[in-house]
Formats: structure tokens, C-alpha cells, sequence
């Protein structure tokens, strides 16, 4: 049963909804967050943040253009690229633009969508309440329950199968010590109260974990 088909007819509602482009999107997105080496960045990813979208609806400006991010944010996700975030904005950009999107709403998503690569909000960007949500919502998962947490580690781990512990480990200590030491995990205020003390605590037992392996 299609998982995406509802959350599609729910974004596209009020757009000219050319059948032919929703079967085509809808596969495509299924397609590529159901692919075999997707242990993570898969279809449960994107429902737990459209989930956080719809408890957050409160205090978002345009729900509408952040839901669309969360689809298309990782539909392009390959472990030897540095460049997902990019592709994926440039597939976003093209699909929203035929499904009747402006121009400044789809080019929107695209930025939001691209600043996954480092989840920082762009100097100088303006109304960044939204982008500082989204960001959130994604990074999320790091202050999980310990458990929920490890799992997570663990599916990223199988992700990146093809690198030896010896290339993987070191790299994965670089995020988390980066993390880190950044001035804030979290840019909003209620995603920083809410997780951003466990973040921490995981994140350090991860570190310490990897340390003595």
C-alpha cells in the first residue's frame, strides 16, 4: 500500500494536479526512500518528520513549503556523493515548479532543502523561523531516548557498510565532536528545551563508545 500517494494528494491539494506528474512523483519519491541500502533515510525517516511538522503546525508560517522539504530533503542520498542536498533541491525545484509552484515558494524549499548539508541557518537569511524548524525537525533523532538513539547509529552504520571501521569510525567522531562544539544542536527554543541535553548526552556516549573500540 502506497504511503505517500495520501501525504501527496494532501500537499497538492489547490494545485493543478495533473494525474500523469502525481504518478510519476509519487513513484519516484517511493521509489528512492524505499531503496534496500535506505536503513535510515528511508520512508519511516520522512513520516517522523512530517509527524513533528504536524505538532509544530503552530508555530510554522508556511507548513506547506517545510512539508515539501522534508519529502524531497534526502530523495537523492548516496554515501560517496557530498552533493545529495544539491541534486535533491535541483529535483524539488523542477517537480514543484510543474506542479504549479512560484518560482520564490519552490526556490524556498530548495534553500531549506540545501541547508541540510550543514544545518546552519545562511548569514544574512531573513524570517528564518521556519528553515530553524525544519533544520530541527531533521536533527531530531540525536536527542532520542538512548535507545531509539543507538538504533539510529546503528542504521546509519549500515548505510555507510562499504567503509571499514577504520575509515568509518573517524568520521563519525568528527560529526559528533563538531556537533558538539557548535554554539547551539538546535535553532529553535522549543526543539533546544526539549533535546538538547540529551542530544548531548548521547552524543557524548557515542563519542566515548567509538573511542574505546
Amino acid at each position: 500500500m502506497s504511503w505517500f500517494q495520501p501525504v501527496w494528494e494532501r500537499l497538492t491539494e489547490g494545485y493543478t494536479n495533473a494525474p500523469e506528474l502525481a504518478v510519476a512523483c509519487i513513484a519516484e519519491v517511493e521509489k528512492a526512500y524505499g531503496g534496500r541500502k535506505r536503513h535510515y533515510h528511508n520512508a519511516d525517516h520522512i513520516q517522523a518528520l512530517l509527524a513533528l511538522s504536524q505538532e509544530y503546525r503552530h508555530s510554522l508560517k508556511a507548513p506547506l513549503l517545510v512539508d515539501f522539504a522534508i519529502v524531497y530533503h534526502d530523495i537523492v542520498y548516496k554515501v560517496m556523493r557530498k552533493d545529495n542536498e544539491h541534486h535533491s533541491a535541483v529535483i524539488a525545484g523542477k517537480r514543484l515548479l510543474a506542479l504549479g509552484m512560484e518560482a520564490y515558494e519552490a526556490g524556498v524549499v530548495m534553500l531549506y532543502i540545501e541547508a541540510t548539508r550543514h544545518h546552519q541557518i545562511p548569514a544574512g537569511l531573513a524570517h528564518t523561523e521556519d528553515l530553524a524548524l525544519f533544520l530541527d525537525f531533521d536533527m531530531s533523532i540525536l536527542g532520542a531516548p538512548w535507545d531509539e538513539y543507538e538504533a539510529y547509529t546503528q542504521k546509519v552504520r549500515r548505510e555507510y557498510g562499504i567503509y571499514p571501521d577504520l575509515m568509518y569510525k573517524p568520521g563519525r567522531a568528527k560529526f559528533l565532536e563538531a556537533s558538539l562544539a557548535a554554539p547551539v544542536i538546535f535553532h529553535s527554543p522549543e526543539f533546544h528545551l526539549r533535546f538538547d541535553a540529551q542530544a548531548r548526552n548521547n552524543m557524548e556516549k557515542e563519542l566515548q563508545y567509538l573511542c574505546r573500540k
